[in-house]
C-alpha cells in the first residue's frame, strides 16, 4: 500500500507539465483563428460595401459614379481597419436584350489584428454588379 502512494507522489505535477507543453500550441491555434475571423471580417465588409454602391448607382438617374463611392465610403465606415483604396465604376450594356448593368470594383487595405501569422497590409478586391433600373 505504502508503494502505490510513492507512486503517485511522484507524478503529483504531471498534469501540469503537460498543460504547459500544450498551452503554446493552443494559444497558436487560437490566434490563428482570430486572425482569419478578422480578415474574412473585412473581405464580407468590402463585399457587403461593393453591393452597396452597384445598387445605389443602379436606383440613382444621375452621377452614379459619384454616388456609388459615396455609398461605399459610408458603408465601410464602421468597418474597423479596413481602408478603400480605390472605387471602379464601369457600365456594361448589352445590347442583344437592352440590358445597362453597373460594375463596381472595391480595392483596400486590411490591416491584420494580431499581425503574427500575415504581416503588413493585406490588399482586398470585392466586385458587385447590378441592372440599371
Amino acid at each position: 500500500m505504502y508503494k502505490k502512494l510513492e507512486i503517485h507522489k511522484k507524478e503529483e505535477g504531471q498534469g501540469l507539465v503537460e498543460f504547459a507543453l500544450v498551452l503554446p500550441i493552443l494559444l497558436l491555434f487560437l490566434l490563428g483563428i482570430i486572425e482569419f475571423g478578422w480578415l474574412f471580417n473585412a473581405r464580407i465588409s468590402l463585399t457587403s460595401a461593393a453591393r452597396e454602391g452597384a445598387r445605389v448607382a443602379a436606383v440613382s438617374n444621375i452621377n452614379h459614379q459619384a454616388k456609388a463611392e459615396e455609398a461605399v465610403t459610408s458603408s465601410l465606415s464602421g468597418a474597423s481597419g479596413v481602408v478603400v483604396t480605390s472605387v471602379g465604376y464601369d457600365s456594361d450594356i448589352d445590347t442583344l436584350n437592352n440590358i445597362r448593368n453597373v460594375i463596381i470594383e472595391v480595392n483596400g487595405q486590411v490591416e491584420p489584428l494580431i499581425g503574427f501569422f500575415v504581416t503588413g497590409p493585406q490588399q482586398m478586391t470585392a466586385k458587385a454588379t447590378m441592372r440599371l433600373e
